[in-house]
């Protein structure tokens, strides 16, 4: 099962929950070291828009779209499937039980959520600069949600570049300007298949994603599964026009 740590706006608390992310860390729980492969490898599905289906270690990736807790799922189940750890900070909302049928290892997943009991004592700039640059220190990937969104531009930057000399890969979900990602990953359209004529039974999305970033020179664009009927994430073998099939823009 995932690992759940709390924290508050109390900083004496706060402490503590960035302590028990270092103590995990030096007990050998989490990654913690610059990994000697400067790829993360992902699953085959990405391979038309990652040739070779890899990540470089470092990198800020964004993830947009109508499904985009999903996308940032697929990216970091392999990971976690080949031993790295998964953090997930600012998205108390994500489904555990979508990420481990994903493929998401949840053995190799923590998260960190912000105080429920007062909605009002949320994150400030500061807080999320010392909790993230813990995760930091001790995880592969961190997928980083809403919550994140509180993060300054300058506290973005100095975490990135943490990110960088550690290894890890930040994802962000849904639009954050102060994390500039390296690579931007959009589901621009989906649809349902199992749908038609106002009854059926929904099992499985299918998903236009399309790849842009600093490192791409030209936009690239494929078709998956996300998920499939099975519930992996899959390469759509042969795409037809989404125009064929019932089109729906789901939010997760």
């Amino acid at each position: 099962m995932a690992v759940a740590l709390h924290a508050t706006t109390n900083h004496a608390t706060t402490s503590r929950a960035t302590t028990s992310l270092a103590e995990l860390a030096e007990r050998g729980v989490l990654s913690g070291v610059v990994a000697r492969e400067r790829t993360l490898a992902v699953l085959p599905a990405f391979e038309p828009l990652l040739p070779g289906a890899v990540l470089q270690r470092g990198s800020v990736v964004a993830c947009e779209g109508s499904a985009a807790a999903s996308l940032a799922l697929a990216l970091a189940a392999k990971p976690s499937q080949e031993g790295a750890w998964v953090a997930v900070a600012g998205f108390p909302d994500i489904g555990l039980a979508a990420a481990a049928e994903i493929g998401v290892v949840l053995a190799r997943l923590v998260m960190v959520t912000e105080p429920t009991a007062n909605p009002t004592a949320s994150f400030n700039d500061a807080t999320w600069a010392d909790v993230l640059a813990a995760m930091i220190d001790g995880f592969d990937v961190l997928l980083l949600g809403p919550g994140t969104l509180r993060v300054r531009t300058n506290t973005a930057r100095r975490l990135v570049a943490r990110a960088q000399a550690r290894g890890a890969v930040i994802i962000t979900v849904g639009a954050n300007a102060a994390f500039a990602g390296d690579l931007r990953f959009e589901v621009t359209q989906t649809s349902w298949q199992g749908l038609g004529d106002g009854h059926g039974v929904a099992h499985g999305r299918c998903a236009r994603v399309q790849l842009t970033g600093r490192r791409v020179p030209r936009p690239r664009n494929t078709e998956l599964w996300l998920p499939a009927a099975s519930g992996q994430i899959e390469a759509v073998v042969e795409p037809r026009p989404l125009t064929e099939r019932v089109a729906l823009c789901p939010t997760g």
